[in-house]
């Protein structure tokens, strides 16, 4: 807590730009965004390809920094690769001549954790993520969605205080996407991480967010910021609602009025 008493943010984001310098010139990524997300949110970002939410992401984890502002995790300067922060991106990033056990175990054998202890928590995050029975299977022998729920395991094995995703089922078919992100839902509900997610369904963030930011087109900022007041426990059937609707009308108005400023940019 801060001086006043009040609880400081898990993660705050103050004024920060990226600019990018290409062949073509200087490119502004994003430019003076601010926000805050306090511990336990699920925060979603959506926005016109391009417009800087990948780029907030590797901000955010510390792979790059802002040229202006700065970034706070736990009130803390974000200077570098950040260990508490866990990553999770949309091609799965699995080492392939490793076990699905050996591959949720990884960071903690990084940690110098002991053999018993670590195989214990791998075990228990692989059952977590519905894949108890695949433990000694190789990544060359699982779907595309067993493969990201590996991922996730390995993640949440680490207990990193951020979990940040890129899209990480865009690759997936319709309905493996929906059973995980049906089966995130329920980790998040159980295990309340700090979650950042970004995608470019409004419906994937309609189920899974606690909050969803809009970012505009490039130079990314925040267009809106909205609270996502669905109830829990959620699944598809959540689709039915009026407020679902509702909600899902206010952001598409918003998404497509900055993707058609996109594409006039890109035609400029």
């Amino acid at each position: 807590m801060d001086k006043v008493g009040s609880v400081i943010p898990e993660i705050e984001v103050r004024g920060i730009s990226k600019i990018f310098d290409t062949k073509e010139g200087d490119v502004v990524a994003i430019k003076d965004m601010s926000f805050s997300i306090q511990g336990g949110e699920f925060l979603v970002i959506v926005g016109a390809s391009g417009c800087g939410k990948t780029t907030l992401l590797d901000l955010i984890a510390g792979f790059t920094r802002p040229n202006t502002g700065q970034i706070l995790l736990q009130g803390r300067d974000v200077s570098g690769v950040n260990p508490q922060c866990g990553m999770i991106f949309q091609q799965y990033a699995l080492f392939p001549w490793k076990t699905v056990q050996e591959n949720v175990e990884f960071g903690l054998k990084m940690k110098r954790m002991p053999k018993s202890e670590r195989k214990t928590i791998g075990k228990e995050f692989i059952e977590l993520v519905g894949l108890k029975g695949f433990e000694n299977s190789y990544p060359k022998a699982l779907s595309g969605g067993m493969k990201q729920r590996v991922s996730i395991a390995r993640a949440l094995a680490n207990d990193p205080k951020v979990m940040l995703l890129d899209e990480p089922f865009a690759a997936l078919d319709a309905m493996t996407r929906q059973v995980l992100q049906e089966q995130l839902a329920r980790i998040y509900e159980k295990h309340k991480k700090t979650i950042i997610f970004i995608t470019h369904s409004i419906d994937e963030a309609l189920l899974l967010s606690s909050r969803i930011i809009i970012m505009t087109a490039r130079p990314g900022r925040i267009a809106q910021d909205i609270a996502n007041d669905l109830p829990h426990p959620r699944n598809a059937s959540v689709e039915l609602s009026a407020r679902y609707t509702e909600l899902k009308r206010e952001i598409w108005d918003t998404v497509q009025a900055e993707v058609l400023k996109s594409m006039e940019l890109e035609a400029d």
